[in-house]
């Protein structure tokens, strides 16, 4: 029986770290293909450690999933009768609405968090000249904010279900985020260390 917890509680570990590791690779892919295609600047490393991953999109899945997973799992036909497509369409409507706010306030914390002062110069900067009409300060803009909603509601309605699939195949699944947690922590000690 205490085995059986402890092979529960390493399994819900690793699950937690592949979110992270799987949403910090697409948050950067997202961003390089940003800067490519949108920006025409050509590969740009988006991120400071030298492999292909931005943490703060791991994190942001962590939040995400705090968050917009208790939207995702509600019973709406348990207030009126819906049907399970409009339910669903309500659910997601609503986990959009949410991961919009919660998207854009993070982004405009972590501004301020970085340079509270001017943001022209900051990683990133949402301004007129670069196609952000609708922005605040250059630290926050509509455009990117859509799309971060968007982007959330394939992290919990497509990353997270598979990830917990293939968490089933346990050999592989321990395997797989073993090799990944020790490229990470090799990066990270390089990066930041040596």
């Amino acid at each position: 029986m205490e085995k059986e917890k402890l092979i529960k509680s390493y399994t819900w570990i690793i699950k937690i770290y592949m979110y992270f590791i799987c949403a910090s690779v697409i948050g950067w892919i997202y961003e390089v293909l940003i800067v490519m295609f949108e920006n025409h600047n050509g590969f740009q490393n988006r991120g400071m450690l030298a492999g292909p991953y931005l943490p703060i999109y791991g994190f942001g899945m962590w939040i995400l999933m705090i968050t917009v997973n208790p939207i995702r799992n509600m019973k709406l036909n348990k207030i009126s009768s819906l049907s399970k497509t409009m339910e669903f369409i309500i659910k997601l409507i609503l986990a959009f609405i949410a991961a919009f706010v919660i998207t854009t306030l993070v982004e405009l914390i972590g501004s301020y968090m970085i340079n509270p002062t001017s943001w022209d110069n900051g990683p990133w900067y949402y301004g007129v000249e670069e196609g952000y009409k609708i922005n605040f300060q250059g630290r926050i803009a509509l455009k990117s904010s859509l799309r971060f909603g968007a982007g959330s509601l394939v992290l919990i309605y497509v990353l997270q279900p598979l990830i917990d699939i293939f968490s089933r195949k346990k050999k592989l699944f321990t395997i797989v985020s073993s090799a990944l947690l020790i490229v990470f922590l090799i990066d990270c000690i390089m990066t930041f260390i040596l």
